[in-house]
């Protein structure tokens, strides 16, 4: 009797902790797996940033980011830049021909285009991906800034949506004038207004092409990981550390099977962007790389919802303040250059830039026009500069930021600035601030592209005059381009006399790789993005 009840005792006691035991063991090989399963001698680990980001967070990750990784894993419309070589041409581009006439934009898909679920991709999912962010439960306005173009945008709505069945999926099609997809290869573009350029606008890495039936029913959200027709698909994210792995998506090709994406302020990686800590690249193998072109610009948004933002008075102060060569020479790598103009002169899209020469410092002229200023709304005042620079964690350590403080201060504006927080990305409704730093990349050949982000009910409402004189001069510069620059450069010219946003700087991206592990980088370009799969390791 004793002999049963111990061996009743022991089954019991085995019933209870053999799944404690079963998923001990399953945790313990997922962890293994996870550490060993990416070879180092197979895999590629790029730090990205300080400041750790979703990479297809198209609300809140930084150009770069995004950029790379959407290039990656998502493909792209068209060619990101004007030359490119015949073996991106496959996988990482999906139209085979794009012209626009007048109002109308047509373009042809090229054919057995796979998505990593191995469906083919059709016209209906370059229609779905466009509008997939207005009819979700969350509006996207940025990339409604950018979109605005297509007849009939603002009127998406989550609610009321029809659909159609095609190829055994349910699309959200036809719900507006301005997009009609022809057939599963042909889909048309009708515009508000005329731009040749409207494809190069809207090949970005914030506007991915993507299958529908991989999101949940809001469409915000994947099912897992993001899909999309790259030449890499993600296989393995870390939540908590923020560590991305992507797997090559197929075999067959000579690229590097993984790229690893992390997020630190330490000194590692194969590669390290050096947009900000100078303690970053500096081991004995480590080899520094600078672009000659633009990364992006840097300066100071103003609040139009408050008296001293509207104040073209105030607004010019700041820009006479500032010293652009001086701040210029304060950075780490010689990758900052003076800059007042929203087009860089170092960029494809120079011939679109205004013929005047850069502000120059003029601190006499910038306090007499303070003092033109009613005193109580400036004098004595601290402004709370809130930043969206996310690169670098701690944005005081930066010295040509400390330089700006200095500079502002010498004229009697007093400043503290603030590192970015990824959940205050502009002017917030109630907003008392004044001033915000930040800059705009420069991920498409469109000269206009960043411009619309100043138009009225556009994404930076609060940050935008509401001025009719730029909203004319931008439809008849987006109307003439490419074919007339003169309308851009008039545009870039008004842009920038009006200090509608006052640039301070253009940023170069610089990084550092390790020659012991990277063989070649490959073609790459202004850094905005990343060609992974041009790199090779030794």
């Amino acid at each position: 009797m004793t002999i049963k009840k111990i061996k009743l005792r022991k089954i019991f006691l085995l019933v209870i902790f053999l799944p404690f035991i079963l998923f001990v063991f399953l945790m313990s090989k997922r962890m293994y797996n996870n550490t060993d399963k990416y070879p180092e001698d197979e895999t590629i680990t790029i730090n990205l940033s300080e400041i750790p980001q979703i990479p297809w967070d198209a609300s809140k990750a930084v150009s770069h980011v995004i950029e790379t990784f959407s290039a990656s894993v998502n493909g792209s419309l068209i060619p990101k830049e004007q030359a490119y070589f015949d073996d991106e041409l496959p996988q990482n581009t999906l139209l085979e021909k794009y012209y626009c006439e007048n109002f109308a934009c047509h373009a042809r898909l090229k054919k057995n285009i796979l998505f990593h679920n191995k469906r083919e991709v059709t016209a209906y999912d370059v229609e779905f991906s466009l509008i997939r962010e207005q009819i979700s439960n969350i509006k996207s306005k940025l990339l409604a800034s950018i979109l605005d173009d297509i007849v009939d945008f603002d009127k998406l709505s989550h609610q009321n949506i029809i659909f159609s069945k095609i190829n055994s999926i349910e699309y959200p099609t036809g719900l507006i004038e301005g997009i009609k997809v022809i057939d599963d290869y042909n889909i048309v573009f009708k515009l508000k207004r005329k731009n040749n350029l409207f494809f190069n606008k809207i090949s970005i890495g914030r506007i991915p092409i993507v299958p529908i039936e991989e999101f949940d029913n809001t469409y915000s959200h994947w099912n897992k990981y993001p899909i999309g027709f790259g030449k890499y698909k993600v296989d393995y994210v870390d939540w908590e550390n923020y560590i991305f792995v992507l797997k090559k998506a197929k075999n067959s090709e000579n690229i590097p099977k993984y790229i690893k994406f992390i997020f630190s302020n330490k000194d590692e990686g194969d590669i390290k962007i050096l947009l900000g800590d100078s303690g970053r690249g500096k081991s004995g193998t480590d080899r520094r790389i600078i672009f000659p072109h633009i990364y992006s610009n840097g300066g100071f948004l103003f609040n139009f919802r408050t008296e001293l933002g509207r104040n073209p008075k105030f607004r010019e102060a700041v820009s006479l303040a500032l010293n652009r060569n001086l701040i210029a020479s304060k950075s780490l790598y010689k990758e900052i250059l003076p800059e007042d103009q929203m087009i860089p002169i170092f960029s494809s899209i120079k011939e679109y830039r205004a013929e005047i020469p850069i502000q120059k410092q003029n601190i006499e002229r910038a306090k007499a026009l303070l003092n033109e200023i009613p005193q109580e709304l400036w004098k004595d005042k601290v402004f709370h500069i809130h930043t969206y620079w996310a690169n670098i964690k701690n944005i005081n350590s930066l010295p040509y930021i400390r330089e700006i403080i200095y500079q502002l201060k010498n004229v009697g504006i007093q400043t503290v600035f603030y590192d970015t927080d990824l959940t205050y990305t502009r002017f917030r409704d109630d907003d008392e601030n004044v001033l915000w730093w930040t800059g705009f990349g420069f991920s498409s050949n469109d000269p206009n592209k960043n411009f619309a982000f100043f138009k009225k009910s556009s994404y930076f409402e609060k940050e935008s005059p509401d001025d009719p004189v730029y909203e004319s001069m931008y439809e008849k510069s987006v109307n003439s381009a490419p074919n007339n620059i003169l309308f851009t450069k008039n545009l870039s010219k008004y842009f920038t006399e009006k200090n509608i946003f006052v640039v301070v700087l253009n940023q170069k991206m610089s990084f550092a790789y390790n020659s012991d592990r990277i063989s070649s980088l490959g073609e790459q370009h202004n850094g905005v993005l990343f060609y992974v799969w041009k790199m090779k390791l030794r």
